[in-house]
Formats: structure tokens, C-alpha cells, sequence
């Protein structure tokens, strides 16, 4: 049941930030704050949502009213994403070799 709740949020946020302007700087400021808070728990519970946390990432990123402080948290969490991931594969790629 989380985890839908979990993709209906993200889906949202996809679909709403290409139309957040600069005028909605502190809306932005409050969502790059949530989602890099919320980033380890997705990692270490929900690994089927992080597709759609990378999405909502690259479009903060382009979002005009993204500040440098912002936009290091976003790299950061998207650092904790990408090990996450190359974690995972490497886990199945051993995984994959013991069971041949």
C-alpha cells in the first residue's frame, strides 16, 4: 500500500514541476528538502520507486529556480541513488554467477 502512495506522490511531482516558475521557489525549496530526506528510506525500502525519484531529480534540476545549495543536495542524493543501483546489479550479477 506504501508503495503506491509512494508512486502517486512522485508521479505528481513529475508532472507538476516543469510548471513550477521562479515564483514558486519555496514550493521547490520544500520538495529538494523532502525528497533528499526522504532518499535513504526510498533506497533502502522502496527500490522499485527510484526510476521515478531519478525522474522528479532531473526535473528539479532543470527547474530555473534552483539554487546551488539545492542543486548539491539534489547530485548528492542522486549520488545515493546511482550506488544504490550499482549496488543492486552487482548483488544479481553475483547472484546470477552462484546459481550457474
Amino acid at each position: 500500500m506504501m508503495n503506491a502512495v509512494i508512486e502517486l506522490a512522485l508521479s505528481l511531482l513529475e508532472q507538476l514541476l516543469p510548471q513550477l516558475g521562479v515564483a514558486n521557489a519555496p514550493l521547490v525549496e520544500k520538495i529538494v528538502e523532502a525528497l533528499v530526506a526522504l532518499t535513504p528510506v526510498l533506497v533502502k525500502e522502496y527500490q522499485d520507486v527510484l526510476p521515478m525519484v531519478k525522474n522528479v531529480i532531473t526535473a528539479l534540476k532543470g527547474n530555473t529556480s534552483i539554487t546551488a545549495d539545492q542543486l548539491t543536495a539534489l547530485e548528492s542524493a542522486e549520488t545515493q541513488l546511482d550506488a544504490s543501483f550499482e549496488q543492486a546489479a552487482t548483488a544479481a550479477q553475483a547472484e546470477d554467477t552462484g546459481s550457474s
